[in-house]
């Protein structure tokens, strides 16, 4: 087995970029740069012009003053237009067609119904799926050491600049790269939905080891620190950036495994670095969230004090979408929130700035000031009593009188900020026709553009496995979230998932094939995409997300709760070797069990969710071999434990390890059972 290493290049983090760095690095900022300049100068141009002409025309200096206050008059308000509120100036919108798609499309009907994945024959994983689980299970649940654990996630996470300032604020925090792992393990294991233990261990640890830790989330006392005296980090009315992330990812563990842990009292539970304990529970921080959200101008939740970024507003409604599928809240119940955001989206948040489709963030009123306290009580007290009452959707309201106001915008797109947009829009949006109509009208073009410009041409031999050779090692974005430096590896890999899902294969193709040959790393069991550390592990989990869509899975119809799991359902609750490659664990048909796995040797332990409810084998067939399994089984506490073997896998030789199954036949068997 290979030692679980971090998994980067061994060069140190280069250091902070310079200004021409952050503007015209990886080629795609030089875009940005020249759209922002040109629509400035565009005007700028035509005003200086007729000022110019009018000064010289009069010969007159009164005249010539009065030109140029004018001129500075005009390109003040040229800025409000653009850089103003969206809610009072320019054309923001994404038109009145798309909003019509919100409005019209019918309620999405969410909950679990038939259970579903389990019960249905869900694509078999690829090999290649198999071992970008085992590269996130390296990093993660394999780990040894607490010196292990900060060796690997060594990444500073970009910051303030300057020499000992606050770091863990931008797009390459832990928080970030954990979340992303996580989503993309979810991605792939919903396709062996009688087996998910391996999955929901990954997320467990993620929560517990790294966004529920100190120095993951401890960066708030750096904007908030009235919070630290005002009840601690889950009840910021602000932080969406890493609040968000905990719902999102705890949500998903309950459906990914049935286990309410975090669910039941105390469950979610953050020790500061001061000893100070905050606790709470996955529908107490939904309900928190979607008040947060309805004092807000935006709809949204800030980030940063203030700051409504699009992308972090995807992860609670992602949540909540996960918890009424669960059954802790009606139908609906949350549609009110969905909508409100949705159309201020669709009303104020196109790029006014030719860079591509969805701004990088709104402006608001800082709201974790005492002036939102009375604003915030009422609107929880309105969420409990929703709850209590059992509704579900109703009407979205207006007239929410708040202190919160819209007081600007960041005109211009990025394409790595709408990849990100995109990407989990798909899985809560109460329209995906909405959000297709958002990718082909308003982005697709930019990837065209970039394609077209050959920004993704393969460019000389990668090195044997891939991965280029090492020479990506990317330093993180600098001056937090607002950093240009994002690398073309970075945003490539993010926008890959949004293509499978937009259907736009030609694109997908051209980005799939240059993330594999310039950026693809295989050694062992274990595939991942090289970087920096500041980017391997988000950039891999993006990569992974769009090769399970690409092979099958449905992160959209997980999240609704269609692929839960069912309480009456037989299931592998265990298996050795503890890494062993499954890539099919499905329901069958007649009350039986498909189990596919790749190895010489494996066992598996069987039960039934429901406790107390037995049943025994009828019968191991092995599928599609010529008699080369030997299978046998026993009861054991009211489990099956079921071992299979290749013939000739006896020796000594050919044994393996505890910790994984590297290579060996794939082999595959049905368990028929009987109550």
């Amino acid at each position: 087995m290979c030692a679980p290493t971090c998994h980067t290049t061994t060069s140190p983090v280069p250091p902070m970029p310079s200004f021409f760095a952050l503007l015209f690095d990886q080629g795609d900022h030089f875009h940005l740069f020249y759209k922002v300049l040109k629509s400035s100068l565009r005007l700028s141009a035509f005003l200086t012009f007729v000022v110019g002409s009018l000064a010289v025309g009069v010969k007159s200096e009164r005249w010539g003053m009065i030109g140029v206050f004018n001129l500075a008059l005009f390109f003040g308000l040229f800025l409000v237009h653009v850089m103003g509120s969206p809610t009072k100036f320019g054309d923001h919108s994404f038109g009145e067609e798309i909003s019509r798609m919100f409005e019209e499309e019918e309620v999405a009907r969410m909950g679990r119904k038939t259970g579903g994945s389990t019960s249905s024959s869900p694509e078999d994983l690829t090999e290649e799926e198999c071992k970008l689980l085992n590269y996130f299970s390296s990093i993660t649940v394999d780990l040894k050491s607490v010196e292990e654990k900060w060796a690997c996630w060594s990444m500073v996470g970009g910051g303030k600049p300057g020499v000992g300032q606050q770091e863990q604020l931008s797009f390459t925090a832990i928080r970030y790269h954990s979340s992303f792992l996580c989503y993309a393990v979810c991605s792939i294991v919903q396709r062996t939905p009688a087996f998910r233990r391996r999955g929901g261990e990954i997320l467990e640890w993620c929560l517990e080891e790294l966004l529920l830790d100190p120095k993951v989330f401890d960066f708030y006392r750096y904007y908030w620190p009235e919070q630290v005296e005002g009840g601690g980090v889950f009840e910021c009315r602000e932080n969406i950036m890493w609040s968000g992330h905990v719902l999102h990812v705890a949500s998903l563990y309950e459906m990914l495994t049935g286990d309410d842990k975090y669910s039941r009292a105390g469950g979610l539970k953050a020790e500061e670095s001061d000893g100070t304990v905050s606790v709470t529970l996955c529908p107490q921080l939904a309900l928190h969230l979607a008040a947060c959200m309805r004092i807000n101008r935006c709809g949204g939740v800030p980030c940063e004090p203030g700051l409504v970024f699009f992308q972090c507003q995807n992860h609670p409604f992602c949540a909540f979408t996960l918890l009424e599928g669960l059954g802790y809240f009606a139908e609906g119940f949350f549609n009110e929130e969905k909508r409100r955001f949705e159309r201020f989206a669709v009303e104020g948040m196109r790029a006014v700035v030719e860079t591509g489709g969805l701004k990088i963030a709104c402006v608001t009123t800082r709201q974790n000031g005492p002036q939102f306290d009375a604003v915030y009580e009422r609107e929880r007290t309105i969420l409990d009593e929703r709850v209590d009452a059992g509704a579900s959707f109703v009407e979205v309201r207006e007239d929410i009188k708040s202190p919160s106001r819209v007081l600007g915008s960041l005109p211009f797109a990025h394409l790595g900020s709408d990849a990100w947009d995109l990407n989990y829009f798909y899985y809560w949006s109460t329209s995906v026709k909405a959000v297709e109509k958002i990718y082909y009208d308003f982005v697709k073009g930019k990837v065209d553009e970039l394609r077209e410009s050959g920004s993704w041409r393969i460019k000389g031999k990668c090195c044997k496995g891939g991965g280029g050779g090492g020479k990506w090692n990317s330093p993180p974005p600098a001056v937090c979230c607002f950093g240009l430096n994002i690398p073309k590896s970075a945003w490539s890999s993010a926008i890959f998932p949004v293509l499978i899902q937009a259907k736009d294969e030609e694109n997908a193709e051209v980005v799939g094939d240059w993330l594999r040959r310039e950026l693809r790393m295989e050694r062992g069991d274990k595939v991942w995409l090289e970087e920096s550390c500041e980017w391997s592990i988000g950039n891999t989990a993006n990569y992974a997300m769009a090769v399970a869509m690409r092979n099958g899975s449905d992160c959209r119809a997980f999240h609704r709760g269609e692929m839960g799991v069912e309480e009456d359902r037989a299931y592998v609750s265990a298996v050795e070797p503890k890494n062993l490659a499954i890539w099919r664990c499905r329901e069958g048909g007649g009350n039986s069990l498909e189990i596919g796995f790749t190895g010489d040797s494996a066992s598996f332990v069987v039960e039934r969710r429901r406790k107390g409810k037995k049943f025994k084998v009828a019968k191991l067939e092995e599928v599609g071999g010529v008699g080369e399994l030997e299978l046998t089984w026993e009861e054991r506490d009211g489990r099956i434990i079921i071992r299979a073997e290749t013939s000739g896998a006896k020796g000594e030789e050919k044994k393996q390890t505890e910790e994984t199954c590297e290579g060996g036949k794939r082999n595959a068997f049905v368990i028929h059972l009987r109550r």
